[in-house]
């Protein structure tokens, strides 16, 4: 009788006392391994649940750490810096750009501020309104009579005269006055030090990641099954494109579209033009969507404060005059700047980019937006080998051989 899980007793030598191994472990039989996958997968749904509230900064970590990495292979491959070394040095660099470039990008936009006035733009707003509505606090706007009498009421009793001795301030009034604001900074410093605290931690992580991203690499090319390994460094290879096409190229776009913005704006005359550029080019980042919602703040600039190149033009025609740039800025990019600087990487159809930014903006907010696009990229790429797979054709049809290399 055959007894295959007896333990097996090696021959040790003439007179030496035979020493006793266990057998391998049977294989799983085809149900138990469909059981386990069933039960991991329910798993893994179960533990994205549970740490959802952290996911945007472990997201966030692996952008930084992408975004990185080719400083530090810079400083590893052509500087001939040790990694160790080369990490802190692209942080450190990655940190004072950071800083230099707030400080001036605050400044600038203190001044667009200044110079859109918004104090004043309220205070037309107000005389406006005034001025415009009838005896009952109607006004027309676009053909339509609006009731804006319960506003106007709201507007006349801000300020409450006194008896000949000018507005009377109410000391109850003041003390509220000092209590919202000392709320409020309150609220400010505990926001500023939660902001602080998730940079930190998310540096840290990408810094982590950078770290191991050797390991990382190694450790994912050995998960792959004994023949499949051509598979897994082309899809890892794949993938890898996909993501650096997409960020890079997105940001260069970003960069080159509100860098024009705010020539064109500065050049027309549109008081805070800095300011629009700088709107235009992180909303840019966010692809269909974001030009759009650019150019609202600028159409607005331009109707309440008007042109400082040319006085005489009115409001509304100078209005029209920006909306015709945005236009214009929008279709150069779309058209023109954006299939440059990413060429293929992602090339998905606008209906499934349009989709995937609302389910990506459902999910993760803003981040989400940011990162919908890649994110269906690779889901398709992986969809492709599977299906290829299916009908038993080579998924990376016309490649050429990939040599056996764990270079990351």
């Amino acid at each position: 009788m055959d007894d295959s899980s007896a333990p097996v007793e090696p021959e040790n030598g003439e007179g030496a006392l035979p020493q006793r191994f266990y057998p391998p472990s049977p294989p799983w039989s085809d149900n138990a391994k469909l059981l386990v996958v069933g039960v991991a997968f329910v798993l893994a749904i179960l533990g994205v649940y549970l740490i959802r509230n952290v996911l945007a900064i472990a997201a966030l970590a692996g952008l930084i750490a992408f975004l990185v990495a080719p400083l530090i292979r810079l400083g590893v491959k052509y500087l001939h810096i040790p990694r160790g070394i080369a990490l802190l040095v692209a942080y450190l660099v990655v940190f004072i750009g950071t800083i230099a470039f707030g400080a001036l990008l605050a400044r600038s936009i203190v001044e667009s501020v200044v110079e859109l006035d918004p104090l004043g733009l309220v205070d037309d707003v107000r005389i406006w309104l005034l001025t415009s509505a009838d005896a009952n606090g109607h006004i027309v706007v676009f053909g339509l009579t609006v009731d804006i009498s319960a506003f106007l009421d709201s507007l006349d009793s801000s300020v409450r005269p006194g008896d000949g001795q000018g507005a009377v301030i109410d000391a109850n009034q003041i003390l509220n006055y000092l209590g919202a604001g000392f709320s409020g900074v309150k609220t400010a410093v505990g926001i500023v030090a939660a902001l602080v605290t998730s940079a930190i931690i998310t540096t840290l992580v990408a810094m982590y990641l950078n770290a191991d991203s050797g390991r990382i690499h190694e450790a994912t090319l050995a998960q792959f099954p004994p023949g499949y390994e051509r598979d897994g460094v082309m899809m890892m290879a794949q993938l890898k494109s996909v993501w650096r096409g997409y960020l890079y190229g997105q940001l260069i776009n970003s960069l080159i579209t509100g860098l024009f913005v705010f020539i064109v704006l500065w050049f027309v005359g549109l008081p805070g033009a800095f300011l629009m550029g700088m709107i235009m080019l992180v909303l840019n980042m966010i692809p269909t969507f974001g030009p759009i919602l650019a150019a609202i703040p600028g159409v607005l600039a331009a109707l309440l404060s008007g042109s400082t190149r040319w006085p005489e033009l009115e409001n509304y025609w100078f209005a029209l005059i920006v909306v015709a740039i945005y236009l214009l800025v929008v279709q150069l990019q779309a058209n023109i700047i954006a299939p440059k600087v990413m060429g293929t990487a992602v090339n998905l159809r606008p209906a499934v980019v349009l989709v995937g930014l609302m389910v990506g903006f459902q999910v993760g907010g803003l981040l989400g937006s940011l990162l919908a696009v890649p994110v269906i990229a690779s889901i398709r790429d992986v969809a492709v080998y599977l299906w290829r797979k299916l009908i038993d054709t080579d998924p990376w049809p016309g490649e050429d051989p990939v040599p056996v290399s764990s270079d990351p």
